[in-house]
């Protein structure tokens, strides 16, 4: 019985190393995706803090509503993936008076094709708005 118990304990022992190196691999590699994930999601809550935009002027120019939007953040923005809402409705025909890079402490005028009145919001792409109704 003593040979027994002690090649019992011997395969118990040998098992449990196998068992912890095939373990180890996936649990580090599930806490690094983990750690990556959370610096990911305090990257964009960190863009949204420090974004703000501000509507300064609506204008009716015909049948277009003209929109001055102001970047009052410290976050610069892609002023090509702005979002229009109109009433509730989302918008697709706008333009924007300049593409691409919109910093901090500067004005875009947006120009919303067909519509002359109502409430207009502005969505950046990380989801800070502004509102206006005219």
């Amino acid at each position: 019985m003593g040979f027994s118990t002690s090649a019992a304990v011997v395969i118990f022992a040998a098992s449990l190393l196998y068992m912890a190196t095939i373990y180890y691999p996936l649990v580090e590699r599930s806490y690094r995706m983990a750690l990556e994930a959370e610096k990911d999601s305090n990257e964009l809550r960190y863009e949204k803090l420090n974004t703000k935009i501000v509507i300064t002027d609506t204008e009716n120019t015909g049948s277009d509503l003209s929109v001055t939007v102001y970047n009052n953040g410290s976050v610069t923005l892609n002023s090509s993936r702005l979002n229009v809402i109109h009433n509730g409705t989302f918008i697709t025909s706008f333009t924007v008076s300049r593409q691409g890079v919109w910093s901090p402490r500067n004005f875009i005028n947006v120009t919303i094709n067909g519509v002359t009145g109502g409430r207009v919001k502005i969505v950046t792409e990380n989801g800070a708005a502004d509102y206006a109704v005219t």
